[in-house]
């Protein structure tokens, strides 16, 4: 939980680039400790691994998510941010799914191999952060006279009710969003965890059992991010766009059929060959004669309305699906829950999408890591 502070501030302090291979950088000296202390062995070698947790404020999981996660929202557009929001969610459980089996594996070889292996990809993945990953400059200093932003303790500023501009009344959407993101987590995080216990002391499941359980829940976890989710997305959009073309239709056709009334000496004319496709490409006169133009509605409207929709929803399916849980009585129910509660996985993409419409692009870093921050806790 601190090394999402200590990686927001380091993001708005030195940019998103030297954050993400800075967490890989300390994960790998953390391994490489602990290895050192395996070969010790004896009650040294437990203090040094106790105390190499220490260098998880620096560099873990979760603040490599965090800067993934930002890197998703520099290099989306607003139509396809929440999408690749699941999609790296996405990539993150297949990474996790594939550790249980693959860590296991390579312990046949030896206990320090897993190690090993892990410090080795963690070397590689700090290789390519610092040459292959787009460099974007961290956001630039309050000019002289603006009150001072950032710090570490900037994220927990997100919630905060603010004051609307012209108005004395507080947008409490920011704080909602994250409350209701937090209860959500606290009711369903600890699905994962309780279906292990259950699968172990109801079942007697054994390790390798257990195992194949949380593999087959992160691999539909993933297949559901990755695939199912983007596609989700973005067909709901295109239903919300497509109900908004109606109603500006039928807008334009109330706004021209008052204007020829009141208006006689007026006479519309359109080409049948230049018929506009939608009601938003048409020209509409005004009450003096000058043709305006209705816009749309935009895309961003159009996910943040969709994304929305999808959050109250998936929330509400993720409680459902959680209390059909306590029906298991049989073994293969509980491979049946891992293969199925998988599929109400999207709220945090949701969130993460939702969130980033209420913030200009400049807190956005703080935005994700307070996110973050609330499924942490409630988890």
């Amino acid at each position: 939980m601190i090394n999402l502070f200590t990686s927001a501030w380091f993001i708005s302090r030195f940019g998103v680039k030297a954050a993400m291979f800075q967490q890989t950088a300390w994960a790998a000296l953390r391994n490489l400790t602990q290895i050192y202390a395996q070969t010790l062995g004896g009650g040294i070698g437990m203090r040094i691994i106790q105390t190499t947790q220490l260098f998880n404020i620096l560099g873990s999981g979760g603040g490599f998510q965090l800067c993934a996660n930002s890197y998703v929202a520099a290099l989306s557009s607003d139509a396809e941010r929440t999408a690749n929001f699941g999609v790296i969610g996405g990539v993150f459980m297949l990474g996790s799914a594939a550790g249980f089996s693959v860590g296991g594996a390579a312990q046949t070889f030896g206990d320090l191999v897993p190690f090993q292996a892990a410090f080795g990809m963690l070397c590689a993945c700090t290789l390519f952060g610092m040459f292959f990953l787009p460099y974007y400059a961290p956001d630039p200093r309050p000019i002289q006279g603006e009150k001072k932003r950032g710090g570490v303790l900037s994220p927990l500023r997100v919630f905060v009710p603010r004051k609307q501009a012209h108005s004395r009344n507080r947008d409490w959407n920011l704080f909602f969003l994250g409350a209701g993101t937090f209860f959500s987590v606290l009711a369903t995080g600890y699905v994962a965890m309780a279906l292990q216990l259950v699968a172990t002391d109801v079942f007697h499941f054994k390790p390798k059992r257990t195992g194949l359980m949380l593999s087959l829940t992160l691999l539909v976890r993933a297949f559901f991010l990755s695939m199912c989710f983007p596609r989700i997305i973005a067909r709901g959009r295109a239903w919300v766009a497509r109900l908004d073309r109606k109603d500006c239709r039928r807008s334009s056709v109330s706004s021209i059929s008052s204007t020829s009334s009141s208006s006689s000496s007026l006479t519309v004319r359109i080409d049948p060959a230049e018929h506009p496709d939608y009601a938003s490409e048409a020209e509409v006169p005004d009450a003096v004669g000058q043709p305006t133009t209705d816009l749309a509605p935009t895309a961003a409207r159009h996910g943040a309305t969709f994304d929305l929709w999808f959050l109250r929803y998936s929330i509400l399916l993720d409680g459902v699906l959680t209390g059909a849980v306590t029906f298991v009585t049989r073994d293969w129910h509980i491979f049946a829950a891992a293969a199925v509660l998988p599929f109400a996985s999207g709220t945090g993409p949701a969130a993460k999408g939702v969130t980033l419409e209420f913030v200009p692009p400049d807190q956005r870093a703080d935005a994700l890591s307070a996110i973050a921050l609330v499924e942490k806790i409630g988890g």
